[in-house]
């Protein structure tokens, strides 16, 4: 039925007070801040939980330390600094606790969601701010990483806040702050993800390029910005060379498959945790915003396509410097930084959208996407057994046994868990010989990393916990056959969340 004949029969039936109030319930931003609060919700569902894998285990270990040991950690590691500072903090505040970590991811998510009603409308008008919201949070890739505890949501907040103030800074849209939020936004985001000091680095080039070119009418612009820029560089010169040091002992893990990484990429923004890749969907919505830039005018198409350029553009970059590293650096979910010039430019042309059948399925395919995802989520998360394990080791570990295992995978999860409420040590087996000792001091000192069994076992007499995978016996085996043990107990448990699975062996030395 169409709103305005029906509000036309309250008119004439004398219920003026009663339209006017329908009116005011239906007011756009109305409708934007209930899809906010809504998007919050539903992208919230599935966080309260104490579940952990093992990046997450690596982030909870490492935030158990110092800012300095922070620091010194990381630049060993592939990932800067800045997220850990700031699940430092909380820790200081709160103690250790995985739910507040989790809810951190949530409200980075839910901040930049925020944007598209604060600054996204001010700047492009309702209904481009609406949809970035809207796709912010109801994509299914929101739900998923709203409870991870890793940097992607912070740097996708940090970079929306970057590209928002250099298009105030591109348009003259400058208050006393802008260059400020510029600033800060840019260098935390080189400081949360090396994407996003890629981010960081092609936004000031672009900018830079275009105030020398246009430095007559804007000189004073050209001047407060290059003092931001070198303030920046100056600012993030030290871990620049602090990890520069270190580069050489960085090991990056990340394999390309094909056709496996190549759909991983085109569909990280609508699989979320679907068991399948929805590549025929993503495929139709990417020739979908295809036919809607082709369709927009020139002069009004500019905003939007800036988004998929720099989104298309650093993919390409990054595949560039894997070409100069020899490694492969470029893995789905850290797209995620990038998401804020993307859920931007999908939001701009779904704008220009009057095809309102069509705009209802897309939301119809998002959003039953995004339901099927995130209840598979909620049902992995909330799972009755994921618990089983650490209910077993509390009530069987005793003092002075010890952990050892050579899949630090699984192996770090446990001591991680082991470690919140026993003094345990647990050994890592590096029997691979992989060049992580000095990342993995973000375990310490609840992991000690051997090469040599024989350096964990000559001198201890006691009980072991031997932790493997499901059905493998590997590293029981060869301790079976080094040295004379008994074995007391075997227990095994298969974990919903992340599909984790645990093989337990007690024995005796």
């Amino acid at each position: 039925i169409n709103m305005s004949i029906v509000l036309n029969k309250f008119v004439l039936k004398g219920n003026t007070g009663k339209m006017e109030k329908i009116q005011k319930i239906f007011k756009p931003k109305y409708i934007h801040i209930a899809v906010i609060i809504l998007g919050i919700i539903f992208m919230s569902l599935s966080i309260f939980h104490t579940n952990m894998w093992f990046d997450e285990s690596y982030t909870i270990g490492i935030v158990r330390h110092s800012f300095s040991e922070i620091w010194n950690i990381t630049s060993y590691d592939v990932h800067p600094p800045f997220y850990y500072f700031c699940l430092h903090i909380l820790n200081l505040i709160f103690g250790e606790n995985i739910i507040v970590y989790r809810l951190f991811s949530a409200i980075t998510i839910a901040l930049t969601a925020i944007l598209g009603y604060t600054h996204i409308r001010k700047d492009f008008g309702e209904k481009v701010g609406f949809w970035f919201s809207f796709l912010t949070l109801m994509l299914p890739v929101s739900a998923q990483y709203a409870g991870e505890i890793r940097m992607y949501s912070l740097g996708m907040l940090l970079g929306t806040i970057m590209c928002i103030y250099a298009y105030r800074i591109y348009k003259k849209d400058i208050h006393k702050l802008t260059y400020v939020f510029f600033g800060l936004s840019s260098l935390t985001l080189a400081y949360t993800h090396y994407y996003g000091v890629l981010l960081a680095g092609v936004i000031n080039l672009a900018l830079f390029i275009y105030l020398i070119k246009n430095r007559k009418e804007r000189k004073q612009d050209l001047i407060k910005f290059t003092i931001t820029a070198v303030l920046q560089v100056v600012a993030y010169l030290p871990w620049l060379i602090v990890f520069a040091s270190h580069l050489k002992g960085t090991s990056f893990w990340i394999t390309l498959t094909f056709p496996g990484s190549i759909y991983e990429i085109l569909t990280v923004q609508y699989k979320g945790n679907l068991a399948f890749q929805p590549i025929i969907l993503s495929t139709a919505f990417y020739a979908y915003l295809i036919y809607m830039v082709a369709s927009t005018p020139k002069k009004e198409r500019k905003p939007g396509t800036w988004g998929f350029i720099i989104y298309i553009g650093i993919i390409l970059l990054v595949l560039v410097i894997c070409a100069m590293l020899h490694s492969v650096i470029l893995l789905s979910r850290y797209l995620l930084i990038l998401n804020g010039a993307f859920m931007f430019s999908i939001a701009y042309f779904m704008a220009k959208d009057t095809n309102k059948v069509r705009m209802i399925t897309i939301c119809l395919i998002i959003l039953t996407l995004s339901a099927f995802s995130n209840c598979k989520t909620i049902r992995e998360n909330y799972a009755e057994n994921n618990r089983d394990f650490k209910t077993y080791l509390d009530e069987n570990i005793e003092d002075g046994d010890i952990i050892i295992y050579s899949g630090a995978i699984n192996g770090a999860v446990i001591t991680t868990e082991v470690s919140q409420n026993h003094d345990n040590t647990s050994y890592f087996y590096n029997k691979e010989h992989w060049g992580v000792h000095d990342a993995y001091k973000a375990f310490a000192p609840y992991m000690v990393i051997e090469e040599d069994l024989s350096k964990i076992l000559d001198n201890y007499t006691g009980r072991i916990w031997i932790v493997e995978n499901e059905n493998t016996h590997q590293l029981c085996d060869e301790i079976a056959e080094k040295y004379d043990v008994k074995k007391l107990e075997e227990k095994q448990f298969i974990n919903k969340y992340k599909d984790y699975r645990y093989t337990f062996e007690l024995i005796e030395k």
